[in-house]
């Protein structure tokens, strides 16, 4: 509790009142405005609420007593939405059975508080992550400039602020992993050391070095990528491949083709040393037989396409680019299967083309949530995520029936558009998934 209260950026304040028991840990956030939400508690949690359903003393007596008997660690109220102020009804019931309480303004959205417990229980697992995704373009690109593993590892030391040897001979540092071929690469530093997962990614880069300094494999890349471009742009048959190109996976009756962002290629021939592997000016492009799972660790973006025969190969090239630009913006990998959803349509398309749907379907409602508190733009959002379920949407909500048909029909008013209209949720889904785009936030 006390990490909370102390970190910048987050805003949140104490009661006045005596002093609380703030060294409490906390092992989640859990947001509900139920009044008795025990049942759903496993204890250890940051209770977050703005009180919609806190309106008598006895309700606040009910909540607080649920909280304690779970054995959360705390409250988290947020003002300005049911209240202007934490009930007084409910900070003293909180302080008779021992539960520290936190004050977030209006401007400090739970999912703030979410996000900050979550990346400190997750701590090192996310700033792998985030060195990974600020590692990866970089050691790409010193890839293609053909850069030495010296001149390589100079780039990873400068980004993670640290530096690494890399020495055949000697005592290991003790944070080191053994490049076959190569000997040791050990970090130096003051901080706190990579990740073994971090030091292992940089470690195959320093081997794609090696195999990225082969002028003759290399060239032979180069010149797959070039069949592959102009079968794609279908300027070559796909059947001259096997005449051209001495891979026996053209025997195959299926084929799989992926897309990886260019300076790739020494990786994914090293990494997948039967696949046929092409370097593209903008992009990499593998053709294989098999499942492409392996290639998860590999921790770069890519796009894949389905099994298709060689007849079909220009179009799963094209297929496999589309899904790589999903991937990088993602930062993930992303298969056939992702391509055939509404979202991924949607990210493909620019946001001015998507824009008339926010501005006439979402901007309406969300102005009038600002202006008078309501929550017709959550309202929609829940109605959408439930399928056209009322009863669903009303359990979520916590409200009656009725109330959701009444919301709804004032979202007709305000823009024209029924939500009942199979045709007109599609509409708002864009508008939706177009605020999301826009603003990750809301």
């Amino acid at each position: 509790m006390r990490d909370l209260l102390d970190a910048p950026g987050l805003g949140l304040v104490v009661p006045d009142g005596p002093p609380q028991d703030l060294d409490r840990a906390i092992s989640w956030a859990h947001t509900t405005e139920m009044r008795d939400p025990a049942r759903y508690l496993r204890g250890g949690e940051l209770v977050c609420t703005v009180g919609i359903s806190l309106q008598t003393p006895q309700d606040c007596k009910t909540f607080a007593d649920s909280l304690a008997n779970a054995g959360v660690a705390g409250v988290c109220f947020g003002i300005g939405d049911g209240h202007d102020t934490v009930p007084s009804a409910l900070l003293a019931q909180c302080r008779r059975r021992g539960l520290p309480v936190l004050i977030a303004a209006p401007s400090v959205p739970f999912t703030t508080v979410s996000r900050f417990v979550a990346e400190y229980e997750l701590g090192a697992e996310i700033a792998t992550a985030r060195a990974t995704n600020a590692l990866v373009p970089e050691l790409l690109s010193s890839l293609r400039r053909h850069d030495s593993a010296r001149e390589l590892l100079d780039t990873a030391g400068q980004l993670l602020e640290c530096y690494f040897l890399l020495d055949s001979d000697g005592e290991p540092p003790a944070v080191s992993v053994e490049v076959p071929g190569l000997g040791t690469l050990g970090w130096v530093g003051s901080g706190d050391p990579p990740e073994p997962s971090l030091l292992e990614l940089i470690a195959r880069f320093v081997r794609a070095t090696q195999v990225q300094r082969d002028v003759e494999t290399a060239l032979a890349r180069e010149r797959v990528g070039q069949l592959l471009s102009l079968v794609e742009r279908r300027m070559l048959l796909p059947d001259a491949l096997s005449q051209l190109l001495p891979w026996p996976g053209f025997a195959a009756a299926r084929l799989t083709c992926s897309a990886w962002p260019a300076g790739a290629g020494a990786l994914l021939s090293m990494a997948i040393p039967d696949a046929l592997v092409g370097a593209a000016p903008d992009l990499c492009l593998m053709l294989t037989t098999d499942s492409l799972e392996m290639t998860d660790d590999l921790a770069v973006p890519s796009g894949h396409s389905a099994p298709v025969p060689l007849t079909e190969i220009g179009s799963a090239i094209s297929q496999a680019r589309i899904a790589l630009d999903l991937a990088q913006r993602r930062g993930s990998s992303v298969g056939p299967d992702q391509l055939s959803t509404l979202e991924s349509l949607l990210e493909q398309l620019p946001l001015a083309q998507l824009a008339p749907f926010k501005q006439q379907l979402i901007d309406p409602l969300a102005d009038m949530d600002h202006q008078r508190g309501t929550q017709h733009v959550r309202t929609l959002r829940t109605f959408l995520t439930a399928n056209g379920s009322l009863s669903e949407t009303a359990r979520d909500l916590y409200l009656h029936t009725n109330t959701v048909r009444h919301r709804l029909a004032r979202i007709h008013e305000l823009t024209g558009r029924d939500p009942l209209n199979h045709n007109d949720q599609a509409a708002f889904l864009i508008g939706l998934r177009t605020l999301d785009r826009g603003d990750p936030q809301s």
